[in-house]
């Protein structure tokens, strides 16, 4: 009779079988992540720029990592955003035009107060200036702060209270005025800037649209980046001055913290953040109009933009803070203004 295999050799050859039923097949092991969603929250103007670098992004992190990454989006004025993140909007990662408007985040203790450190320049990846868009051949013959202020020119503005874009745009001149002259003569300039405003937009791209479809106003102040977007969009050149005493506009980006560590969002969130200072997204900045940071990008694309010889950020007028008390906070200079004109 054949001799019978020993108990214990029985015994592991049944365990190891038993094993093998229960182990995954060896290629689900290798088998990437699933995909993972990522919600943008930006200002009104950034999203041609925005439909260009999120595919790039995407391809760079499916072969970085093997994952699917999907946003959703949401833009609108940048006021109105914070304020909808602060009201429970889930933001991975916010993308504004204001410095000033991250502050409500970080009280929210939405964002940590260390944001502005995490990335290069204030994590801002990108700038730009206040241009005063004119109608063709710019027969009021604007070409000076003075000129936006001066009797009879009809103005299409921004709200200060709902965009970062118009703050920036009333603080250019103001700033102009404040650095060429006096205080004087820079409040002088908010009022009759207020005069002159014919209509009141909610929002950058709601501006661009009253002006150049609409055929409203004489003048339009916006970013120099929406100027040279309005101008390719509409399939022909629209004129624009940048005056030469101009504001450096910034751009920041931030993660916000606690909907990232809520989502388990955080790596791929700081990823599209970082990515922003990368080579290739720089030269989609450009290409959208922005002045980037990246010397290379800003040297290809330097022939896109206006000369500009007396730049000043807001840091020079004290900040924000600074700046809000003086110009925007609720009977506030330019409250004032319109107090004056009637509130119209």
């Amino acid at each position: 009779m054949p001799s019978r295999p020993p108990l214990r050799r029985l015994f592991l050859a049944a365990l190891l079988a038993f094993a093998a039923v229960l182990a995954p097949p060896a290629r689900a092991a290798a088998q990437a992540p699933g995909p993972v969603e990522v919600t943008l929250v930006s200002y009104a103007v950034a999203k041609p720029l925005f439909a260009k670098v999120i595919p790039e992004f995407q391809k760079v992190w499916k072969a970085q990592t093997g994952q699917e990454v999907r946003f959703k989006e949401s833009y609108g004025p940048s006021g109105a955003q914070t304020r909808a993140v602060v009201g429970g909007l889930e933001a991975d990662v916010v993308a504004t035009n204001l410095q000033s408007l991250v502050t409500p985040l970080v009280a929210a203790g939405l964002v940590k107060p260390d944001w502005a450190t995490r990335l290069p320049n204030g994590a801002s990846p990108a700038s730009s200036v206040i241009a005063v868009i004119v109608r063709a051949g710019n027969p009021k013959k604007i070409r000076t702060w003075g000129d936006v202020a001066a009797p009879g020119i009809e103005v299409v503005a921004i709200n200060p209270k709902t965009s970062g874009n118009a703050r920036w745009g009333v603080l250019a001149g103001y700033g102009a005025l404040l650095r060429e002259k006096d205080q004087k003569a820079a409040s002088a300039w908010v009022e009759a800037l207020v005069r002159n405003t014919r209509t009141l937009a909610s929002g950058g791209r709601e501006a661009t649209d009253a002006f150049v479809k609409n055929g409203i106003g004489d003048v339009l102040l916006t970013f120099e980046n929406e100027a040279l977007f309005a101008s390719k969009a509409s399939g022909e050149p629209i004129d624009y001055v940048v005056p030469t005493t101009n504001v450096r506009t910034d751009f920041p980006v931030i993660v916000v913290d606690q909907v990232v560590d809520r989502h388990g969002t955080r790596a791929v969130a700081e990823a599209f953040a970082k990515f922003l200072f990368g080579t290739r997204a720089q030269a989609l900045y450009a290409e959208a109009g922005y002045r980037p940071l990246d010397d290379g990008a800003r040297k290809a694309a330097a022939g896109k933009f206006r000369e500009v010889t007396a730049l000043f950020s807001v840091d020079d007028l004290g900040g924000w803070a600074k700046v809000d008390a003086a110009l925007f906070a609720d009977g506030a200079l330019y409250d004032r203004a319109q107090a004056a004109r009637g509130g119209r």
